[in-house]
């Protein structure tokens, strides 16, 4: 679920509801602008199965927001159920692209199973994971500090 927009201390410019794939494991993701006093934020809350295609689609959407001028993401995965473990590396990847073009991101909602997988994909020590969105709105772990991680 995505933080409450009265933590944000922004105004919410954009939401867009985006379905990655269809079906009974489909995917989709709410994304949320915000701008701030430091910078364009974004929510991105993901929902459903992440397979080939809607890691395609998720990374185009990065690419995006990066060149929209996000500079701090938060990827909320608390209404993610499965993500194909051979996309979790080109997942983080694209993470990690969005960082080194445009600022920091973090994720947070990551299930014991969701977290297994990235372990197990040793992607797992390349994450900035919180247990929940209002955890990350309250450190600042949006801001490039040292967060929590996956494991």
């Amino acid at each position: 679920m995505v933080a409450p927009l009265a933590t944000l201390e922004g105004t919410r410019t954009m939401a867009v509801n985006l379905q990655f794939t269809r079906g009974r494991h489909g995917a989709a993701a709410r994304i949320e602008l915000h701008d701030r006093p430091a910078g364009r934020f974004a929510t991105i809350a993901l929902r459903g199965w992440i397979d080939l295609s809607a890691e395609r689609r998720l990374e185009q959407t990065l690419d995006d927001l990066a060149g929209r001028g996000v500079s701090q993401l938060l990827v909320d995965c608390s209404q993610l159920r499965h993500i194909d473990y051979r996309m979790v590396p080109r997942l983080v990847g694209a993470l990690q692209r969005f960082e080194s073009r445009a600022g920091s991101f973090a994720l947070c909602g990551l299930s014991r199973y969701l977290r297994d997988l990235f372990r197990l994909a040793g992607c797992d020590a390349h994450l900035r994971a919180w247990p929940s969105a209002a955890d990350v709105l309250a450190s600042p772990a949006l801001a490039g500090a040292p967060g929590g991680c996956a494991s």
